[in-house]
């Protein structure tokens, strides 16, 4: 199959989740006919005395802008905390946003979204003007309500649309369909119209009714060729579905067809023309109806980030440069030696002069108040070694990481605890992306053994808080994540296969405590063409007579004694082996 299918942007929450608190400012369009540029301002959340800010940023010009910052002024109090898909400067009531390495080109037309919170006394007024590169920005021209009125039985009432050329005599790029006219055969509400499938807003989506068939459209304008079409659906998502386009309407063509869709981001490169886009479903994949975060249609494909080509796409579609280089660097290395704890990685020095190559860190105690991103980015800095983080997570509800946690309510509640812990883990992995560190992030830990309070709601609960954690990553920007997904490949009694939550958020499949040649085999399984490895054991791997696993890492020191092995003279052992890989033979990150 052609399609080179990953997800995004998918939450795990159930399919009734809304945006709270939404307000939408458009900016006043004073000399919108010389403007370059348009800016909507979201406020997508609030909270006594916080709020969250969705900002989308167009370029109308006839060029691309290359390396972009956008300035404002609060007319309040407000003051920025996080900043995502963007670095922040605030003096006072004046702030400014500028680009990430991933995001400086804003094609012609085009749109680019970063988003912050804000904390504030009294009222959260929103700024009336911003500049981009020092130049006003005027109207967008458009409505994109959070609460649009478009009619459940399909007839369109879009908001106004930027003006197209009928006749274009060129390949424009960008997204085609951003704010465009929409249709759809029903929504759940008004409130899940079909215009927010257009809206270049990731928080927003339109939902159809539940049951089948339905479907929804696009119209570009103009007739264009068509060469993709990203899907970002929701926890509703489409089993079975057509890409159809038409130049007038009514008469349909097929591009593309597919009767094993699984929800995420669908990035569907097609070859066709037309004027209006439609997806067609005939099957859901859940008891909920079809629901897309965004609804995209390119005339050019959408330019890859960079990276190297070694047969796995990272799960993040937006992935930077390093974590594609360190993906493949696994795929195509064997005994890559990591060690639990910086004290531990110092240890094995000490009893072997060799540095293992990887140390992995904890977020356990991050949500009890203790952080240490910063001793984290200066280790890789100085030690250019890989970094690695599981989360032994304490329920959010109380209790430590094997509590009993009745989690599963809090999926459709963004001010929830839960929510809260995820997004400071998040935060804190953005911060090290920022700081150019990749990360191996080990959530949910050791899915299959039924000991973690993840764990114990069964594989769907599990799924779903998988997906939600990536979800509200893909929000924040954080796309330095390796996403490792981990079990046990035998001794439990459900298998790891039936706890993985899919191609498009995994990069890793690993397994602890391996016992046999047969777990390398039975997580090679799972993973396909995914790279593998052992997340956790008490000893490390011998290259003479263990299985070639791309990567181990051992667990803390203070648990070497009861493993029942000879853990510093195995140690030894393995360091011995120049096949086993340690830090002084790593390539430079730094240039990756």
């Amino acid at each position: 199959m052609s399609q080179r299918h990953t997800r995004a942007y998918l939450a795990g929450a159930a399919a009734a989740v809304t945006v709270l608190g939404t307000a939408l400012v458009t900016m006043p369009a004073a000399h919108a006919a010389a403007s370059t540029c348009q800016v909507q301002y979201q406020v997508t959340n609030s909270w006594g005395g916080g709020a969250s800010t969705n900002v989308i940023v167009t370029n109308s010009s006839a060029s691309a802008v290359n390396g972009w910052t956008v300035g404002w002024t609060f007319p309040g109090n407000q003051v920025i905390g996080d900043m995502w898909n963007a670095t922040k400067t605030q003096s006072g009531a004046n702030a400014t946003a500028t680009n990430v390495s991933y995001n400086a080109s804003i094609p012609a037309g085009g749109s680019v979204n970063f988003g912050f919170n804000v904390t504030f006394s009294g009222s959260n007024p929103a700024p009336t003007a911003f500049t981009l590169n020092g130049a006003a920005c005027g109207d967008t021209g458009t409505n994109p309500s959070p609460t649009p009125t478009t009619s459940p039985t399909g007839t369109p009432t879009p908001s106004p649309s930027p003006t197209v050329d009928p006749n274009p005599t060129s390949t424009p790029t960008g997204n085609l369909a951003l704010n465009r006219p929409t249709t759809a055969s029903s929504n759940e509400s008004t409130a899940l119209a079909s215009g927010l499938a257009v809206d270049g807003n990731g928080g927003t989506r339109w939902s159809s009714l539940y049951s089948d068939p339905q479907w929804i459209q696009v119209d570009l304008g103009a007739t264009y060729p068509i060469a993709q079409v990203n899907l970002r659906w929701e926890a509703a998502y489409g089993r079975a579905y057509q890409i159809q386009t038409s130049t007038d309407g009514t008469s349909w063509t097929s591009v593309y067809s597919t009767t094993t869709g699984d929800g995420g981001l669908d990035a569907v490169p097609v070859t066709g023309s037309g004027r209006y886009v439609r997806m067609s479903g005939t099957a859901r994949g859940t008891a909920w109806g079809y629901s897309l975060y965004e609804f995209e249609v390119y005339a050019v494909k959408p330019p890859t980030p960079p990276g190297p080509s070694c047969g796995q796409e990272p799960a993040d579609p937006q992935a930077n440069s390093k974590v594609r280089n360190l993906i493949c660097y696994l795929k195509t290395h064997q005994f890559v030696s990591g060690q639990t704890d910086l004290p531990d990685a110092d240890k094995v020095q000490q009893l072997t002069g060799r540095y293992p190559a990887m140390v992995a860190f904890d977020f356990m105690e991050y949500t009890k108040g203790s952080i240490q991103t910063q001793q984290v980015i200066d280790w890789a800095r100085s030690r250019k070694g890989i970094v690695a983080f599981q989360w032994h997570w304490y329920c959010p509800r109380g209790g430590n990481y094997s509590a009993p946690c009745d989690f599963q309510p809090d999926l459709t509640n963004p001010s929830s605890q839960l929510y809260k812990d995820i997004d400071l883990v998040v935060g804190e992995l953005k911060k090290m992306g920022d700081a150019g560190v990749p990360v191996l992030f080990r959530p949910l830990h050791e899915a299959n053994n039924n000991y973690m309070w993840w764990t114990k709601k069964g594989q769907d609960a599990y799924k779903q808080l998988w997906r939600l954690i990536y979800d509200r990553a893909q929000r924040a920007g954080a796309h330095n994540i390796v996403w490792v997904f981990n079990g046990m490949a035998s001794g439990q009694g459900s298998s790891l296969a039936s706890w993985y939550p899919g191609d498009g958020y995994v990069d890793l499949v690993t397994s602890d405590y391996f016992q046999s040649w047969s777990d390398f085999d039975t997580t090679r399984a799972v993973s396909g063409s995914k790279t593998t490895g052992v997340a956790e054991t008490f000893s490390p791997l011998n290259p003479a007579s263990d299985a070639p696993w791309p990567y181990f890492v051992v667990w803390a020191s203070r648990d070497w004694a009861g493993s029942g092995k000879d853990v510093a003279g195995l140690w030894k052992t393995a360091m011995a082996n120049p096949k086993t890989i340690s830090i002084d033979q790593l390539p430079d990150m730094s240039a990756w």
